[in-house]
């Protein structure tokens, strides 16, 4: 008994940090799952959808995407924190896409 609860105590020990690091630091805590503008002014041209990713603190959805010769493009789009708006970001490069270009339409 005494066995099994050191090893409990010694993987949450072990995990507790893991899942304290895995939330988006970069991301509003106030949006979970939503894109605001600010958020939006943080990404820039030559991120990774990796790192859009985390600024955002959410995946988006892929729309469109297309591959040829080692050179990819794609576009996704995320959502909004304001209902009747749309962040849509286009990534393209090759074998690793970048943002090429970004657009947003807010609603007031």
């Amino acid at each position: 008994m005494r066995k099994s609860i050191l090893s409990l105590v010694a993987l949450t020990t072990i995990l507790c940090p893991i899942a304290l690091t895995a939330a988006p630091a970069s991301a509003n805590p106030g949006s979970p799952g939503c894109v605001t503008r600010t958020e939006y002014r943080q990404v820039h041209k030559g991120m990774t959808p990796g790192q859009v990713s985390r600024k955002f603190g959410m995946r988006g959805h892929r729309d469109a995407g297309a591959s040829s010769g080692g050179y990819r493009s794609e576009v996704w789009s995320y959502k909004t924190c304001k209902r009747y708006s749309a962040v849509a970001i286009s990534y393209s490069g090759y074998r690793t896409p970048r943002l090429a270009y970004k657009s947003a339409v807010w609603s007031y």
